[in-house]
């Protein structure tokens, strides 16, 4: 949220550097966004919000957005985004370790793995 003048860019920027979303979504392949601000908002300035996010998720994301006024915002401006298919340790878990196959070779009378 935000009411700043530039409040489009500064709400988007609260939404992607919030504590909750501890990921790189520069890879994201999709996000669902939904701007919400008072009666002096507009479809441009909505619309503003929504770019922003768009250039900072992969340039071939899906973007399904919507706005919608509410008064009881006065000069606040919120941005929510659902941002999908970001790759995270948090969100996949630990990685497994990678095993590579290995030759053995004839020792003392058992193989030994090298």
């Amino acid at each position: 949220e935000s009411d700043k003048l530039d409040r489009a860019t500064e709400s988007v920027l609260f939404a992607l550097n919030s504590p909750l979303l501890d990921a790189d979504v520069s890879q994201a392949t999709g996000a669902l966004v939904n701007v919400v601000g008072g009666s002096d908002m507009s479809l441009k300035e909505a619309e503003s919000a929504v770019e922003e996010i768009y250039t900072r998720i992969s340039r071939n994301a899906r973007i399904i957005w919507g706005a919608t006024i509410d008064q009881s915002m006065g000069r606040m401006m919120r941005v929510m985004a659902v941002i999908v298919g970001v790759r995270s340790a948090q969100i996949l878990g630990a990685s497994k370790p990678v095993y590579k196959p290995v030759k053995s070779q004839q020792g003392e009378g058992f193989d030994v793995m090298v």
